[in-house]
């Protein structure tokens, strides 16, 4: 396991505690980091894809802690499935073929044209789910990159460049798949503490969005009707008992609200 940081012009002394980490024996072994001037992070992705050396590459943001130990050789063992060219943590998202008009951000997010899942309960404990295209967090093969290309800067400075990525890399014949690994404990997602919904920033998205439904929807509409494959999770016992420990949480919730549904009555 390699780690590759690529430090976009932070402020906070990021690029000291870095040097200072590479410095260490288990830095030396394990960390690389670059300095680029404030590129934002779809170019910081394909600087990294550049410089990294493995045959499976993952996205990672610094607002997200790994958990688990057993994560990675789980991640890894799932690539075995040869048509398998993407693997999402968290949840994905299958594209519907919907002729209105995109005129506004919220246009893009209409549930008649996407629709966010992590496959059917209670399967989702199980496989891997086909999805049309992915948010970060992802792991993909630097064969994928190799075919079909890095992420598209026409997309810069972020959004909707892995949806392309997803498209182009199933037009050469993968597939891109998801797991909600995050309900699971694998890993936490603080969350940015700077991301905002301004004006400028729907409108960047906006058109990012238009440039992808532009190169896409015809698409869509031919592949929507396709049967979304599912893969067998290659999970070890300590991933299937953190599914296992999931489903009892989830079920304690609801037999609560059961209960409390009957008190109230």
């Amino acid at each position: 396991i390699e780690i590759i940081v690529i430090e976009d012009g932070c402020r906070d002394g990021t690029a000291g505690y870095l040097e200072e980490l590479v410095r260490t024996p288990w830095g030396r072994e394990h960390v690389r980091w670059y300095h680029e001037d404030d590129v934002h992070e779809l170019k910081c992705t394909n600087r990294g894809f550049a410089e990294a050396r493995a045959p499976l590459m993952m996205t990672w943001q610094d607002d997200m802690f790994l958990q688990c130990d057993w994560l990675v050789p789980e991640l890894i063992a799932s690539f075995d499935y040869a048509d398998l060219g993407l693997l999402c943590l968290s949840r994905g998202l299958d594209c519907f073929p919907f002729d209105e008009p995109i005129r506004e951000w919220e246009d893009l997010h209409d549930e008649r044209r996407m629709q966010s899942t992590i496959g059917k309960r209670p399967w989702n404990l199980f496989r891997l789910q086909e999805v049309d295209i992915v948010i970060r967090p992802w792991v993909v093969r630097r064969a994928v990159i190799e075919r079909v290309g890095k992420l598209d800067e026409a997309f810069c400075p972020s959004e909707w460049d892995e949806a392309d990525l997803c498209f182009r890399l199933r037009e050469a014949g993968w597939k891109a798949a998801t797991f909600g690994y995050e309900r699971l404990g694998a890993y936490l997602h603080l969350g940015s503490t700077t991301l905002n919904f301004s004006p400028q920033y729907k409108q960047q998205v906006l058109r990012n969005g238009r440039l992808f439904h532009e190169r896409w929807d015809e698409e869509i509409r031919r592949v929507h009707p396709r049967s979304r494959r599912t893969w067998l999770r290659r999970a070890s016992l300590k991933g299937w008992t953190a599914a296992l420990q999931y489903a009892l949480r989830v079920g304690r919730k609801r037999s609560g609200r059961v209960e409390t549904c009957e008190q109230d009555a």
